[in-house]
């Protein structure tokens, strides 16, 4: 068992977070560090399985303890969760919710100056 089948799927997964959140970093670990809650528990699992299965790869003895079936299984939920994010939607949906809260903000804004203005006899 060499290190290179894991480190090629480390490297597709690294480069699907990469385009997918935009999340930069040097390697799969740092990348899932600053992901951080973009991304479910179940998928961070599943990183964290691949990782694991990388740092034993280093280690010729530990390296035929690697279960492939079971890394190369994860590899394929973390790339299918990957394939559903759409970047615009997320971008469009951050938008929509900052144009909502300032618009609230703004309607009770005015509430408050109609009920002041009430208030003191002015209207």
């Amino acid at each position: 068992m060499s290190e290179f089948p894991v480190q090629q799927l480390s490297d597709r997964v690294a480069a699907e977070i990469e385009s997918r959140l935009g999340v930069g970093g040097r390697d799969l670990a740092q990348k899932l560090r600053r992901a951080g809650r973009l991304l479910p528990g179940h998928v961070r699992k599943d990183i964290r399985r691949i990782l694991d299965a990388k740092s034993m790869a280093d280690n010729p003895r530990l390296a035929r303890q690697i279960d492939m079936p079971r890394i190369e299984a994860a590899e394929r939920r973390v790339l299918a969760y990957l394939k559903t994010i759409d970047r615009a939607d997320r971008r469009k949906g951050a938008v929509l919710g900052l144009l909502g809260g300032l618009s609230f903000n703004l309607i009770a804004a005015f509430a408050l100056l109609i009920a002041v203005l009430v208030w003191r006899g002015l209207v």
